[in-house]
């Protein structure tokens, strides 16, 4: 605030705004007007009340503005006048808004004067005081549809629509000619480094300065640093691997002085950490398979995306960002490099679900579960009751030597623990002896087929055989989409083409339906050619499996109870007991994710269980 002491006799103050979206008054201009008008209609102007930069879409945020309206309803305050540019400047609320607080200073003898708006002082400034507080509104709401056309325009292309990027992932910047103009790099202390085309450094820019471009100039996603770009794909192998929960994942990265994504951009500390949000930010987030995914969020205070086009909100602007439904994310498939495989992504997502779904209490790496000798706990299924199996100890009433119990340990249905025979019959499973026969199956399964190189021919012609089948089909519908999506892009540029004022309504009514409906084409498209593509994955699914295999004696012989878990887990599927008959079936997997390239259930490996004990 400056003091602007005079001799004048009406005490006032001035209050000064500039939007984030709305340039055309700047503070210095507003001062200007609002001393000229004190000086000419006799006011004594104190000091100056100033949101700089500040949205006047709301009055929440607006500092400055806040303390004007509390420091009016003190005893001694001093002014009893508010000088402001506009009715603009005093925020572009609603009548009801700008009505409540002009309440409030009118209570406390406090006048709000509009030096440039030519009130008349009398009963029809009553009248034309809420008009100009709807048109002011009313421009913020143009101004928003006008707003969210633009980056609907630049999401057609693909090209990024502000902010800071994915860690991972560098922002290219290009001309509107297209021509490369260098890329950026965010660092965690808050600088950006600047590089050219061969990714050598040009320049730093510093921690609250910005990298200057023209509205016309477009950013994509490229891929970053290459210890970044490993840094994911080690989240993402912890996670899915390992078992590893996000706190858990935060704690290594902390351990090994990592630097956070965010580091010094929002913390002068040193303290800054990795943190389990983080994490899961990372985890949950498609761009890292190349999709560029948009509109997940809407942090809209008048308008947001549905349907492809803009729509009033109807939550009251300024309560936070609200998710939006699947069906209104902007997704552009195979839109830059990738850093994870959509399979590793999928089982991401598919242990994330089970995670929410069954809690942490439920999963076999955490609490108890984690120190448990029962390695088979949670795959155990009893096809009786539905409940499952897990470990149960027997006590049996002699002591040993040193004075401990004698214990055996079985697996038991849940259901007869829990609730007693009315639900299920009392069926037990000795623990060394179902664990050995899991074992001793799975290696059986990897000598078969991973053991000779006759083996692994014969499952990789299974996987094509299945895959093959589906070849066909997709590649027919695949030239239906093509051409459909053709004939639309034709479309589309005749009706612009001849666009005129006259038919411009039923042109833009006629263009957002095109466009909704080439969007689901494109969308159809990648998944299709994802599809004839899954040939790509069998190698990879082959040797991960190949490199498993080789790892499961090892972990039997010498590893943890975890390592041994985790092991048995990458090669079966589950169990399925029947207590009524005593007997069981086990599936086991014979490739890691082959049901999502092949479609089907059939890369599982089924066995029949003895009878049980």
């Amino acid at each position: 605030m400056n003091n602007i002491g005079s001799t004048h006799f009406k005490p006032a103050i001035g209050y000064l705004r500039r939007s984030t979206d709305r340039q055309e008054q700047s503070i210095g201009d507003q001062r200007r007007v609002i001393e000229a008008y004190a000086v000419n209609n006799g006011y004594d102007l104190l000091n100056y009340y100033t949101d700089d930069a500040i949205s006047g879409a709301s009055s929440e945020g607006r500092a400055a503005f806040l303390q004007l309206i509390q420091d009016a309803k003190q005893r001694d305050c001093p002014f009893q006048f508010v000088l402001v540019y506009d009715i603009k400047r005093f925020g572009r609320v609603d009548n009801d808004e700008a009505g409540y607080y002009r309440y409030q200073l009118r209570r406390n003898g406090v006048e709000i004067i509009y030096v440039s708006e030519n009130f008349n002082g009398d009963d029809t400034d009553d009248l034309l005081r809420p008009v100009k507080q709807w048109q002011a509104r009313q421009e913020l709401k143009d101004l928003s549809k006008v707003t969210i056309r633009g980056l609907l325009s630049r999401a057609d292309g693909g090209w990024w629509l502000g902010g800071i990027p994915p860690f991972g992932y560098d922002l290219a910047y290009y001309s509107s000619s297209g021509e490369y103009l260098c890329s950026v790099r965010f660092i965690s202390d808050g600088t950006k480094q600047v590089l050219d085309k061969d990714g050598e450094l040009t320049r730093i820019v510093q921690k609250g300065e910005s990298v200057q471009f023209t509205k016309k100039d477009k950013s994509r996603l490229v891929l970053s640093c290459q210890d970044r770009v490993k840094l994911i794909h080690q989240i993402f192998e912890w996670y899915v691997l390992e078992g590893v929960g996000y706190k858990s994942i935060a704690e290594r990265l902390n351990k090994a002085g990592v630097p956070t994504p965010m580091g010094g951009r929002r913390r002068t500390s040193k303290e800054a950490k990795w943190c389990a949000t983080t994490i899961m930010s990372i985890l949950q987030n498609p761009v890292y398979t190349g999709d560029m995914v948009w509109n997940r969020l809407s942090f809209a205070k008048f308008h947001k995306i549905s349907d492809g086009r803009a729509v009033q909100t109807r939550h009251f602007p300024g309560h936070g960002p609200s998710r939006n439904g699947q069906e209104d994310w902007i997704v552009h498939r195979n839109n830059h490099p990738a850093i994870i495989t959509r399979t590793r992504f999928e089982q991401t997502q598919k242990r994330r679900e089970a995670t929410a779904k069954f809690g942490y209490a439920n999963t076999h790496n955490v609490g108890r579960g984690a120190r448990s000798p029962y390695l088979l706990t949670g795959l155990i299924h009893c096809s009786h009751c539905g409940h499952k199996w897990f470990g149960y100890t027997v006590n049996s009433g002699r002591k040993r030597k040193d004075g401990s119990n004698s214990k055996t340990l079985y697996y038991a249905c849940g259901g007869y623990v829990s609730k007693g025979k009315s639900v299920c019959p009392r069926r037990v499973v000795r623990k060394k002896w179902l664990e050995g026969w899991v074992v001793e199956k799975i290696e059986a399964m990897l000598k078969k087929y991973f053991g000779t190189s006759e083996g692994l021919e014969k499952i990789r012609k299974m996987v094509e055989e299945e895959v093959n089948d589906m070849v066909p089909q997709i590649g027919k519908e695949l030239d239906q989409v093509e051409v459909r999506i053709y004939e639309i892009k034709q479309t589309i540029s005749n009706l612009i083409e001849n666009l005129t004022s006259t038919n411009r309504e039923y042109v833009d009514a006629r263009l957002v339906e095109l466009k909704r409906e080439l969007a689901v084409l494109e969308s159809k498209r990648h998944e299709l050619e994802a599809a004839g593509a899954k040939k790509i994955e069998i190698g990879r699914l082959i040797d991960q499996a190949v490199e498993l295999a080789g790892e499961f004696k090892t972990a039997f012989a010498e590893g943890t109870i975890e390592e041994k878990r985790l092991f048995l887990r990458a090669f079966l599927k589950s169990i399925n007991l029947d207590p009524m008959k005593g007997t069981g079936r086990a599936m086991f997997i014979l490739l890691l994710g082959s049901e999502k390239v092949c479609g089907k259930s059939s890369m599982y490996y089924e066995r029949k269980l003895m009878k049980l004990s």
